[in-house]
């Protein structure tokens, strides 16, 4: 018996889901800058959002982030990240 491969979408979890959304968002282009927060975070340059460190990994993994080195780099929302929150956008209104 095959088991279906699961959705791309079904490896994002939550939080995963709202950093890529709060990148996008802010990033106009040259891209979102992340400081050192305490405790193996990051807090979102002029901002009080703070995400841990393993949240951008599944990101940048699947291509949808572009962290540049991981520490002094602006954060970049991929084409791929843009097309995806596109269509999950789109599935989220066909379900409702």
């Amino acid at each position: 018996m095959t088991h279906p491969t699961p959705s791309p979408r079904a490896a994002i979890k939550p939080a995963a889901l709202r950093l890529l959304r709060e990148i996008a968002r802010q990033d106009a282009g040259d891209g979102v800058l992340f400081v050192p927060a305490p405790c193996g975070r990051w807090r979102m340059d002029g901002t009080t959002y703070v995400v841990a460190d393993r949240t951008f990994h599944p990101l940048d993994a699947s291509g949808y982030v572009d962290v540049g080195n991981g520490s002094t780099d602006p954060v970049r929302v991929t084409r791929a990240g843009r097309t995806f929150l596109a269509n999950f956008r789109t599935e989220q209104g066909a379900a409702a």
